[in-house]
């Protein structure tokens, strides 16, 4: 590809800001024409890195990893505390409970007060696992399977655009811990809704951008470790060519 402005000529187009205009070059330019390109150069750089961008099936490998670990992690809990006892004892009041609605309300009510603990556990242990990826990017699933999230550009996801996209992808979690903290049905709604809409959200991963519904929210999305190791090389490059 060759530069419309200095005429060099390059061997990827990720050395272009716009479709014609390298980023040395770019640089160069007015700031008040760098603002006029800036949406042209955003949208290009966006578009450049689709195709590198990690694929429906390696997002759902790590996504099993997280949640296989999370589970065990629960249910480990849940049998240790004798919770998961409680739950079948439960189960079988509320059969027998069947004909009476009055004391099975009341008896919903004191399991739930008695266990809101419990309850609350997953969601915690949800928010707490996955707190890696607001901090750094990464789950352990990601981790193993090498993957990263990243900004559009396959830039480092900035800590604002890390924050937003956790606290989408675990709203559900979140209205879990108000509710057993409230037991108001409401939460308990919402953490429905929302949990639904992260489920399905993630099967937007096989349009054609490859986000999920976090991943469009904070204006992010997720690569191979070494596809933004290649990108950050070609960001260093050009920025010592640039500084020169």
């Amino acid at each position: 590809m060759i530069c419309e402005k200095c005429h060099n000529e390059y061997s990827s187009t990720y050395y272009f800001a716009t479709p014609t205009i390298c980023k040395y070059c770019f640089e160069k330019l007015p700031q008040e024409e760098q603002e006029k390109l800036r949406d042209v150069a955003e949208a290009y750089t966006g578009e450049q890195t689709i195709t590198l961008r990690a694929t429906f099936g390696k997002r759902f490998l790590a996504a099993l990893v997280d949640t296989l670990i999370i589970i065990i992690i629960v249910l480990a809990f849940f049998k240790i505390n004798g919770f998961l006892d409680a739950q079948i004892e439960f189960y079988q009041e509320i059969s027998k409970l069947a004909t009476d609605p009055q004391g099975m309300k009341e008896y919903q009510n004191e399991f739930f007060q008695a266990n809101r603990l419990n309850f609350a556990f997953p969601a915690l242990v949800y928010l707490f696992y996955f707190l890696s990826e607001a901090l750094s990017g990464v789950s352990f699933g990601k981790y193993l399977v090498g993957l990263k999230i990243a900004s559009l550009n396959g830039n480092p996801a900035t800590s604002a655009q890390l924050w937003v996209r956790y606290l989408v992808k675990n709203s559900a979690s979140i209205m879990s811990l108000f509710w057993a903290a409230t037991l108001l049905s409401y939460f308990n709604l919402l953490n429905t809704i929302f949990g639904l809409a992260i489920f399905f959200g993630f099967l937007l991963i096989l349009g054609r951008n490859r986000q999920n519904l976090q991943d469009i929210v904070a204006r992010t999305t997720v690569f191979k470790t070494e596809i933004l190791e290649k990108l950050s090389e070609v960001n260093n490059f050009e920025q010592t060519n640039i500084g020169q």
